[in-house]
């Protein structure tokens, strides 16, 4: 006959003291994870998109009954095409009415003024139709002819453009939009000539002052509008010129050397912003005109270099903030003063344009490091375009507009890295980071970050074996048991999204990885991805020649990898750019109190050390969503009656096959029959251990089965003050012939219950909860993300002490 029942601590939603000693509260209005700091409390990514709402309303409204907006003189579809701009990349579709009412306007029009042919461009190559195709091409000659070169050319004016037919004798602004426009005609497959970006290169290098900034004109001073456009023009020439040290040399891909300059144009000019960051005006300029114009021109420099900071400020927080405060209450829109800036359609669209380009979510990141790291070309970015390329195959294939950043440790905190899905390490020599940058780092991938080693390795470089050995090293202290190996030819890396054969990038390549955390959470690259993702762009380096199909295959494949990595450590599900990442960060068992809550994970020999940090992690999130406190054993207990007694919920996980033995049956049957309760999922939801739990359990409790959990279960209810989880999202992998498809079903979540002396003792299920709570971003696993997995596993805890 079993033991009587013992008395669970129960969980009113008022506190209570129990005989057990345990003091607990649970109300009804929990705080949502992740949960808010003093950083995000003054503008988040719902703010800024209610404010871009507003904006579109407001040009929405201010649409003329042909198409377009009131124009200025001179300026044939200029206006016009800033605001359709604006509400492209603002979410507008572009099946809405009001930009099929836009394009058509557009596309009858035929300007011939620099301003207006390049926001021409630029809407019709945001459009991407192929019947546009020709009137781009024609923008493209145009702009073309307009520039201005040939012989006489007083230097400050040569390679600039002016007004177009001849007028003006050339400016900054005209420069920066007709380079705005070709570079957006390249991403489309048109062909634009070598010599207008050199001619374009030269021009804004003569025009940067010594101290880094640019001029509007001789006798003016710099401006932070100039020294945007400035910055984000070398960049937009470089990528063009092809002279980063990437290139293809007598068929072979050459990765390190290149030329490169005592001074760095683009670094320059971000010191020279950086120690003048404003968003309150435009640095340089004595009034408030010309805000809005600098705010976009920002946004650009952010985005085009990958700086989430400029002198150290947060340049799309700053603004974005700055640009909610400015914006008209009732009407939506924003005004400025000025020429340009006094008409409100300007100056709406120039802040949609900020808001809407700047929160582009991130996909990619590089790593400032080392000695060198304030040079643009140091070993850290031998490949300053690699990043860039290889996100504009993504947005191509992913149909979204994104971003990538550069990162640096100093001053930073784990959810600052955590912006970044994927971090690339590059270099040749060995790293040399401190302890407080290792444990950064170390954090930075337990939090469900991923690194990518890349080695600056081969023809150029040579030998890399100095920056392997630190790779090694690192991997070693940070994995004790999970050694840098080879990835098996059917690892998802190969074939997430594209067929990729490594072979293909070089004799015997192989990527290699750690497993940790039920995922690949580091990879190491024994020659360079970034190289070759530089060299990606066929529409620009090598586009003169044909590349030897050795080449081109490795390029290819390069590019192929880099896009499966992406799609596999993201699940292409991206955060935005204000959003709070979660941080977990484990509880201080020493300060519990005796009267806490136990929860304990048995002993089982099924591999459930792949996912240790599981039951710690969810002792964090429960902590600081209900004032309870949990307690748990720092390591595995075994099935004994002792140790068993002290528990008040045992978690069981594994990921293989496992066998009870008798006494182990019986100890925990007498466990469950004396009020016991028992969590049990399935490690990355492994059919194998799946089916040992339905086996073993049947032996222990054969009187009690499990059985589907149907929808009207209070546990799937938020009645004991969890959660309703009749609406998380449930994620199983599959692989077909696109890849790797992540199928998503909304709903309630897939689990069995046992029933012991008329209590629901054994949860179980089937897919996973604690890969998710180990890590974020664990998507070739069937189950739900960390923040479900979590409530599911709250609910489990409160009903349990609610019986």
């Amino acid at each position: 006959m079993p033991t009587p029942r013992r008395r669970r601590p129960q969980v009113p939603v008022f506190a209570v003291r129990h005989s057990g000693g345990i003091l607990v509260a649970v109300v009804f209005w929990l705080m949502t994870l992740p949960v808010a700091n003093s950083r995000s409390a003054e503008v988040d990514s719902a703010k800024v998109q209610q404010s871009i709402d507003r904006g579109i309303a407001y040009l929405r409204s201010t649409q003329g009954e042909r198409g377009g907006w009131k124009e200025y003189t001179g300026q044939n579809g200029g206006l016009s095409s800033l605001c359709t701009l604006a509400l492209l990349n603002a979410g507008v579709g572009i099946n809405d009415p009001a930009i099929q009412k836009s394009l058509a306007y557009l596309r009858k029009l035929e300007p011939t003024e620099t301003y207006s042919v390049s926001l021409q461009t630029l809407v019709l190559c945001q459009v991407g139709a192929a019947s546009d195709l020709v009137r781009i091409r024609r923008n493209v000659a145009w702009l073309e002819a307009e520039q201005i070169v040939g012989e006489g050319v007083e230097p400050f004016r040569h390679g600039g453009w002016g007004y177009g037919g001849g007028r003006g004798s050339g400016d900054p602004s005209n420069a920066q939009f007709a380079l705005l426009a070709i570079d957006a005609a390249e991403q489309r497959g048109v062909r634009v000539k070598r010599e207008v970006y050199e001619a374009a290169a030269a021009y804004w290098k003569f025009r940067q002052s010594n101290a880094g900034a640019w001029v509007y004109s001789a006798n003016q001073p710099p401006t932070g509008s100039m020294t945007c456009a400035g910055i984000a023009s070398t960049v937009i020439c470089r990528a063009h010129l092809g002279k980063g040290s990437s290139r293809v040399e007598g068929g072979t891909i050459v990765c390190c050397g290149g030329e490169s300059e005592d001074r760095d144009a683009v670094e320059a000019g971000l010191k020279w912003l950086g120690d003048r960051f404003t968003v309150q005006i435009n640095p340089g300029n004595a009034g408030a005109s010309t805000l809005f114009y600098y705010l976009y021109a920002l946004e650009r420099v952010g985005r085009m270099t990958g700086r989430r900071f400029i002198g150290g400020h947060d340049w799309y927080r700053e603004g974005a903030r700055r640009l909610v405060e400015l914006q008209d209450s009732f009407q939506g829109f924003w005004a400025g003063i000025g020429f340009g800036e006094d008409d409100r359609n300007v100056t709406t669209s120039f802040a949609l344009l900020f808001l809407a380009k700047g929160k582009r979510q991130v996909v990619i990141g590089r790593l400032r490091h080392g000695s060198d790291q304030e040079r643009d070309d140091g070993q850290w970015n031998q490949h300053p375009e690699a990043t860039r390329q290889l996100v504009y195959r993504l947005e191509s294939n992913w149909g979204r507009d994104l971003t990538w950043q550069t990162v640096t440790t100093d001053n930073a905190k784990v959810e600052d890295l955590l912006q970044t899905p994927l971090l690339v390490i590059s270099g040749n020599e060995r790293l040399q980071f401190t302890a407080d940058q290792r444990k950064l780092l170390k954090a930075f991938v337990d939090q469900g970050g991923a690194i990518l080693f890349d080695a600056n390795a081969g023809p150029g470089c040579g030998p890399a074996t100095g920056f392997e050995a630190s790779v090694r090293e690192l991997c070693g202290e940070w994995f004790e048991s999970a050694p840098l190996t080879p990835l098996p030819a059917d690892h998802p890396v190969y074939f997430a999204e594209a067929d990729a054969k490594p072979s293909l990038i070089g004799p015997d390549y192989q990527l290699q990885g750690v497993e940790a955390c039920c995922r690949t959470a580091v990879f190491y690259s024994p020659l360079s991805l970034t190289c070759r993702w530089q060299l990606s762009d066929s529409s620009s380096r090598n586009r003169d020649s044909e590349l030897p199909k050795l080449a081109r295959d490795s390029i290819e494949t390069a590019a192929r990898l880099g896009q499966n990595l992406l799609a596999y450590v993201t699940g292409r599900e991206l955060k935005d750019k204000l959003d709070t990442p979660l941080v977990i960060d484990t509880v201080d068992q020493n300060q519990l109190t005796r009267g806490s809550i136990r929860i304990a994970r048995l002993q089982l020999d099924a591999g459930a050390r792949e996912a240790r940090r599981a039951i710690p992690n969810l002792v964090s999130i429960v902590s600081k969503r209900i004032p309870i406190q949990l307690k748990f054993e720092p390591e595995e207990i075994p099935i004994e009656a002792k140790r068993l007694a002290d528990q008040t919920i045992l978690w069981m996980h594994g990921r293989t096959d496992f066998q009870l033995n008798a006494d182990q049956r019986r100890e925990l049957r007498e466990y469950l029959e004396s009020g016991g309760f028992l969590i049990v999922d399935s490690i990355c939801g492994s059919n194998e251990f799946a089916a040992a739990v339905r086996r073993e359990l049947a032996l222990v409790v054969p009187q009690s089965p499990l059985r589907p959990m149907g929808e009207d279960h209070p546990a799937l209810s938020a009645r004991y003050g969890g959660y309703d989880l009749h609406d998380v999202t449930v994620r199983t992998p599959s692989r077909g012939t696109a890849g790797l498809t992540v199928n998503r079903r909304r709903g309630v979540p897939n689990i069995e219950f046992a029933t012991i002396a008329n209590y629901d003792s054994i949860f179980f299920s089937p897919l996973d909860l604690s890969c998710a709570l180990e890590s974020q971003n664990s998507i070739q696993c069937p189950g739900y993300d960390t923040n479900d997995a979590a409530r599911i596993a709250t609910n489990f805890i409160l009903y349990s002490l609610q019986q």
